[in-house]
């Protein structure tokens, strides 16, 4: 482990050895805010995350002082897992959310991903 690396990061960075699916992670600072969904649309737009080979990018949208969040994926890894799968992750999120530091919370969902997306879209033994 690399001192001062979050834990965010290194579950980015253990991600990305397992699939070649896509998560990126965004964060805002906003006192208020009226659809979490709706910015996390916008934003998951304009990184055009649409774009991946196999459509399987996820956004995964903290609004760190409301903790209110949203996780959009594309069709790719929706249509392997299904709704249920994301509902259970948001609860799941959730939950995390208020019991452990953001940090933390946002790290865990993203070792979920990796499972996921690792089952349906794995990175070839020796692929960087």
């Amino acid at each position: 482990m690399v001192p001062g690396k979050s834990p965010i990061v290194k579950a980015l960075q253990f991600l990305e050895r397992k699939t070649t699916g896509e998560v990126r992670v965004h964060f805002v600072d906003r006192y208020f805010e009226t659809d979490p969904m709706g910015a996390a649309l916008d934003i998951f737009n304009e990184y055009q995350m649409t774009r991946t080979q196999d459509r399987n990018a996820v956004l995964i949208y903290v609004n760190r002082r409301t903790r209110r969040f949203a996780v959009i994926a594309d069709e790719g890894i929706h249509r392997q897992v299904g709704q249920r799968y994301w509902d259970e992750l948001a609860v799941n999120f959730r939950e995390d959310l208020l019991s452990t530091y953001f940090e933390n919370a946002v790290a865990l969902t993203i070792f979920t991903l990796s499972v996921s997306l690792e089952k349906f879209f794995p990175r070839e033994r020796g692929a960087v």
